[in-house]
């Protein structure tokens, strides 16, 4: 039966891959084949939307270069299994099991942290930042009915779950201690996130002080984000813009057009309006 279900999943995204030269037809083409890493990323970010529903796994992946439809089919499987090892855990007690599914994904998942690592790079060499490893909770999370808020600041992502059996809990993906649910000890953690803030590019030069509520996808369209400031660290300004395009597609979080602003005012690159 895994193989069956392996094969009609491979066969379903090569159906994706294939529709390369129809569906563009009859949708507007928002992202070139020569702008787009993958056919993947090129059927994704072209149909937003629909790949999407289809399939969240779709805008995971699309950041990922050169993807190929084995390798897509292959980490999916294993965040699959994952949750559904951790919804059977669930149904079988009648009390929190958060902080297992916390640090066992920790274990299993997260090795080395390194900035601006993508989620499939995560999947396969366990390299995380706080935004993937913060969707991969999500995911779980989303996938097993738990109720949770994805909060972002100007440098750092984190979430917020309310835990039936415990009440509040925070999950901080990148410190092995993240796992919280005291009341005062969440309070005192937010406000150590916020010291961050001066050291921000964007709040020293625009006083962008982020406090928002992200949804998964907007997660995910921001490992693209994160692509455009690593590539404006290497001074790949055109591999920034290009990046940030593609975020914008993605989500309509404020810290892309706040970057977008600074690498234009600095003449770094055009202004895309024009």
């Amino acid at each position: 039966m895994k193989f069956a279900t392996t094969i009609l999943s491979l066969i379903i995204l090569l159906s994706f891959f294939g529709k390369q030269d129809t569906y563009g037809q009859n949708n507007t083409i928002v992202l070139a084949k020569n702008q787009s890493s993958s056919m993947l990323e090129y059927y994704a970010l072209n149909q937003i939307e629909t790949a999407w529903q289809q399939d969240h796994f779709n805008i995971y992946f699309s950041p990922t270069d050169n993807i190929k439809a084995s390798e897509f089919v292959t980490m999916k499987k294993e965040v699959e299994d994952w949750v559904n090892y951790w919804q059977n855990q669930k149904e079988k007690n009648n009390k929190s099991i958060v902080k297992k599914i916390f640090n066992k994904t920790r274990n299993k998942f997260l090795k080395n942290y390194a900035e601006c690592s993508s989620f499939s790079n995560m999947l396969k060499t366990g390299t995380y930042d706080c935004l993937t490893a913060t969707l991969l909770y999500a995911h779980i999370f989303n996938e097993m009915g738990y109720d949770f808020t994805i909060k972002q600041l100007n440098s750092h992502v984190y979430i917020l779950l309310n835990d039936e059996h415990l009440g509040l809990t925070l999950i901080e993906s990148t410190d092995v201690y993240g796992y919280v649910n005291n009341e005062d000890d969440i309070k005192a953690r937010e406000e150590k996130y916020q010291t961050r803030l001066e050291s921000s590019l964007l709040y020293q030069e625009y006083g962008m002080n982020l406090s928002e509520n992200l949804s998964i996808k907007d997660l995910a369209g921001l490992q693209y984000y994160n692509q455009a400031v690593n590539a404006y660290r290497t001074q790949d300004l055109d591999q920034a813009q290009l990046s940030l395009y593609k975020a914008s597609l993605v989500t309509d979080s404020p810290r892309i057009i706040y970057l977008r602003s600074y690498l234009e005012e600095e003449g770094l690159v055009e202004d895309w309006t024009k």
